[in-house]
């Protein structure tokens, strides 16, 4: 069924809840993950408004891109604890819509699990959220997963 699954992880509840089904389809299907982060991009100011962001580009990248490795690491330690055969690939991509479809089509990926924090359509505009673009715009299916849906049933 599915072969080799995209999970992609960020820093929110939800993804823990999208890496333990993702783990648990793996280990039910005999499926390899492919543990994807994308990075945080530094916030362009806007005219006539205050910058959001009070740290420096430089460090605004260095933070996210610890930040990153931190969470794939973690997500592969999950799955080799699992004894799932897991990679993790850090995403540096404008569009994270974009970048997560091209990343599921490079890697030969059947189906991408992604978490997601809910919101109003207004919350999820100020925040960026790719899901919307992930359910529309993906060549495979999308599994989304919220934070209150828990782990898996074993």
């Amino acid at each position: 069924m599915y072969h080799r699954i995209l999970v992609v992880v960020a820093d929110h509840p939800s993804s823990q809840v999208a890496i333990a089904h993702g783990l648990g389809l793996a280990q039910a299907l005999r499926a390899e993950l492919v543990f994807t982060h994308a990075l945080h991009h530094y916030p362009l100011a806007v005219a006539d408004m205050p910058p959001v962001v009070t740290i420096a580009p430089d460090d605004f990248a260095r933070q996210s891109a610890e930040l990153g490795a931190r969470l794939l690491a973690e997500a592969r330690d999950q799955a080799t604890a699992a004894g799932v055969t897991a990679h993790a690939l850090v995403l540096d991509t404008v569009n994270d819509v974009d970048g997560i479809i091209a990343l599921a089509r490079e890697q030969a990926c059947d189906l991408i699990v992604v978490g997601a924090e809910g919101g109003n359509a207004l919350v999820r505009l100020l925040t960026g959220s790719a899901v919307p673009g992930l359910i529309s715009r993906a060549a495979v299916p999308v599994m989304v997963c919220h934070a209150h849906d828990g782990p898996p049933p074993a």
